[in-house]
């Protein structure tokens, strides 16, 4: 897996807080879960107007 950083604002960290504790997780889990499935969908709009990604052949988590 890849690491990245993100700065929210401290009402969108307070709200994504008591979302972890309300579903029993972690930050990290549940942002991944938001931008995996944030991409299935843009990839879904983006493939249907025509567009094609590029796969790449090396392994993505190193």
């Amino acid at each position: 897996m890849k690491y990245i950083s993100v700065v929210v604002p401290e009402d969108v960290d307070r709200a994504l807080r008591f979302a972890c504790a309300d579903q029993a997780t972690t930050r990290s889990k549940l942002v991944r879960q938001l931008i995996e499935e944030y991409l299935v969908d843009w990839r879904a709009q983006f493939e249907s107007k025509g567009g094609q990604l590029i796969e790449s052949e090396e392994n993505d988590s190193e």
